[in-house]
């Protein structure tokens, strides 16, 4: 942790990783065969194209590889690399365990929603429980994010924000 961090936790999903690296794996093998063996179809177009897949899927695996919960005395942060959300301790308004079924949220990454009538932003990973704090402004009214220690993210959450 680095100093000045009040709570760090970085969760890998297998999954995700897996399938990106699948996907990076096969736009690198595409586009090795179409410049070392022989052209698949229009040889400058497909070249191009799968060049720019394997980048894209390559970044992809980078940036969605991790999803980083970092708080800090002045805020808390959750994202996927550089994707990630920043709240300001006094914008917290309440935390609770989040009990929407994943299936809602379609799977792993960040997705934007509607719960009971109020935006959400989540940054999700398949498979573990989630955190949502209610925010007292901005443009969503709560964060979902998965973590694997609910009940101590909860209870520095409750501190910082000073809910209790």
């Amino acid at each position: 942790m680095e100093p000045g961090t009040i709570y760090e936790e970085k969760i890998t999903s297998k999954w995700i990783v897996a399938i990106l690296i699948c996907a990076t794996g096969s736009m690198l093998f595409l586009l090795g065969y179409q410049v070392l063996v022989a052209p698949i179809g229009t040889p400058t177009v497909l070249t191009w194209f799968y060049l720019i897949m394997f980048l894209l899927f390559l970044g992809l695996t980078f940036v969605f590889s991790r999803l980083i919960i970092k708080m800090t005395p002045s805020s808390i942060s959750v994202g996927y690399g550089p994707l990630k959300y920043v709240i300001l301790w006094q914008n917290v308004e309440d935390c609770f365990l989040d009990e929407t079924s994943e299936l809602k949220y379609g799977g792993s990454g960040i997705r934007m929603t509607k719960v009971e009538g109020k935006s959400r932003i989540v940054y999700s990973i398949v498979g573990g429980p989630r955190v949502v704090l209610s925010l007292k402004e901005g443009r969503y009214k709560e964060l979902a994010f998965s973590t694997r220690h609910p009940q101590e993210v909860m209870k520095v959450i409750k501190e910082w924000a000073h809910l209790e």
